[in-house]
């Protein structure tokens, strides 16, 4: 494991890399694109994926939903997948470091998201807020959930290259590690309060807000420690996925290998942003931050 620290090889690649950008800049680049995405999708996106269900209507079953959504997720995380790739490229340095462990890397991320996420479930069902059997997720067939874990994807990798890959390196070089860290997870926290966290819109959701700040957080680490990015991509990958397409908690044309609902009361089951805004993710979150603050530099960090 890498030290947060000057010697962090993401840092050094910002330290060496041709153009310099100033923290700044990169903080509010990244803001104005993502709001400036979302408003656009947010304004035009209900139209489009009509467009798009009546263009794939003749396929069977539950597919033009699926692919409608699939699509509108493609454009928005594609842009965002780009945006890295071009403001690195500018920069002159790499966004998918290639350092030792990737394996180890993405297996240990794969543990963190999914048995964190099946860790707070657990709790939660422990606490009454979580029941098995038919939930609002229709039974789909293995292609469309594979389909779906696709997307899950997409969308993991484009904002963990676009927040772990591209902004918090350039700030935590600039700023120093916490700091660069912190601001990186709130930017990370703010856009998923825009694209639609429910809670704090109606006086809510306190929650749901400090645990996108956590899993900013959380994903931030597992990159800084690992100095690559398959940690972070796979723990979120492994935590959205486990949520939607493995237990069917948060619903999706795709649908899940199982089906559960979510009951009791709110503390537990997140209300409006089901297990997002749930003490029992609050937990589990801080455990594994705190864990992965902890754990000892076993080696010393190497170039690219």
């Amino acid at each position: 494991m890498y030290a947060a620290n000057s010697e962090n090889p993401w840092m050094r690649d910002v330290a060496n890399a041709s153009r310099r950008i100033p923290a700044w800049i990169a903080a509010a680049a990244a803001a104005l694109f993502a709001i400036a995405v979302l408003q656009v999708f947010k304004t035009w996106g209900a139209a489009l994926q009509e467009n798009i269900v009546g263009a794939v209507s003749h396929f069977p079953g539950p597919w033009p939903d699926i692919l409608a959504s699939a699509a509108m997720q493609g454009l928005i995380f594609g842009l965002f997948l780009a945006a890295a790739l071009a403001a690195t490229r500018i920069e002159g340095r790499p966004l998918w470091r290639q350092g030792p462990g990737r394996l180890s890397s993405g297996l240990t991320g794969a543990l963190v998201g999914s048995g964190g996420f099946g860790t707070a479930v657990g709790i939660a069902a422990v606490a009454g807020a979580v029941t098995v059997g038919a939930g609002p997720t229709p039974p789909s067939p293995l292609s469309a959930i594979a389909f779906g874990a696709a997307v899950v994807a997409l969308q993991s990798v484009a904002e963990e290259a676009f927040f772990r890959g591209w902004l918090q390196p350039v700030l935590c070089a600039r700023w120093g590690a916490w700091p660069g860290l912190l601001v990186a997870s709130l930017l990370f926290a703010g856009l998923h309060i825009i694209a639609g966290v429910q809670g704090p819109l109606t006086g809510e959701g306190a929650f749901a807000v400090v645990n996108l700040f956590l899993g900013g957080v959380l994903f931030g680490l597992l990159a800084l420690r690992t100095g690559n990015l398959f940690a972070p991509a796979a723990a979120h990958f492994a935590w959205n996925w486990t949520e939607s397409g493995v237990l069917g908690l948060n619903p999706d044309p795709s649908g899940s290998l199982v089906s559960l609902t979510l009951t009791g009361a709110k503390l537990w089951n997140g209300g409006l942003d089901t297990m997002n805004g749930s003490l029992a993710t609050t937990l589990v979150l801080t455990a594994l931050v705190v864990s992965f603050l902890f754990l000892p530099t076993r080696h010393p960090p190497t170039g690219r």
